[in-house]
């Protein structure tokens, strides 16, 4: 997974559904990067994302899926593992 969509990934997965907006100030990253990021991870299967209407207008919502959720737990824990040996080895 590219790093950037790995970054927007772990913020979905700690902090659950997010609208792009707030995806887009979080992560300091500008429109047109995020939208071909998302685009990405939801071709991938890896997110949704469903038009709400909010109080300020209509909004997307970007949310992790089932296979999302699978993805990153298998992608953090080759990290966390790849991050023991390189400890173990100094």
């Amino acid at each position: 997974m590219n790093p950037t969509r790995f970054i927007i990934a772990t913020t979905l997965y700690l902090f659950g559904p997010k609208k792009e907006g707030d995806l887009k100030k979080m992560l300091g990253i500008p429109w047109g990067n995020l939208s071909t990021h998302l685009r990405r991870l939801e071709e991938a299967g890896y997110i949704r994302r469903r038009h709400v209407l909010t109080v300020r207008g209509p909004r997307v919502l970007v949310s992790l899926t089932e296979r999302g959720v699978d993805a990153y737990s298998e992608l953090s824990a080759t990290l966390r593992k790849l991050l023991k040996d390189v400890e173990k080895t100094g």
